[in-house]
C-alpha cells in the first residue's frame, strides 16, 4: 500500500507541475534567455514551482518503485492525464474547453488502471 501512496503523491505533484508550467508557458512569448530574464517575479515563481514539482515527483516516483513492481506502478501515472485534463477545464488560467469526445478516453484510462492495478486475489474472487 505504501508504494501506491508514493505513486499517487507523484501523480499529484506532476499534475500540479503540468498546470504550473502551462500557466507560465502561456504567458511566455518565447523560451529564450532574454525572455526568461524579462519575466515578472510571479511568473518566474510559477515556472520554478513547476520545475521543482517535477523534481519532487521524481523522488516520490523512485520511492514508489522501491515498493511496487513497475507493471503495477506505471499505470497509476496515467491518472495524471485525467487530473491535468480535469483541472485544465476547471481552472480559469488555462482557458480549456470541454469536449464530449474526450470523455470516453478518460473512462478507458480509469477502467484500464483499475484492471491493471487490481490485485490478483480480487481477480480470482471476481472471475
Amino acid at each position: 500500500m505504501r508504494g501506491y501512496c508514493w505513486a499517487i503523491c507523484s501523480v499529484l505533484l506532476v499534475t500540479a507541475s503540468q498546470l504550473a508550467l502551462r500557466g507560465a508557458a502561456s504567458q511566455l512569448h518565447a523560451f529564450t534567455l532574454s525572455a526568461l530574464a524579462a519575466m515578472s517575479i510571479p511568473l518566474l515563481l510559477l515556472l520554478v514551482t513547476g520545475l521543482a514539482g517535477y523534481l519532487l515527483s521524481m523522488i516520490c516516483w523512485m520511492t514508489a518503485l522501491r515498493h511496487l513492481p513497475l507493471s503495477r506502478a506505471y499505470p497509476v501515472l496515467s491518472l495524471s492525464y485525467i487530473l491535468v485534463w480535469g483541472f485544465a477545464l476547471v481552472l480559469p488560467l488555462n482557458h480549456e474547453r470541454f469536449q464530449w469526445g474526450s470523455l470516453p478516453g478518460v473512462v478507458m484510462i480509469v477502467v484500464g488502471v483499475y484492471l491493471i492495478v487490481k490485485s490478483p486475489n480480487e481477480a480470482k474472487q471476481n472471475g
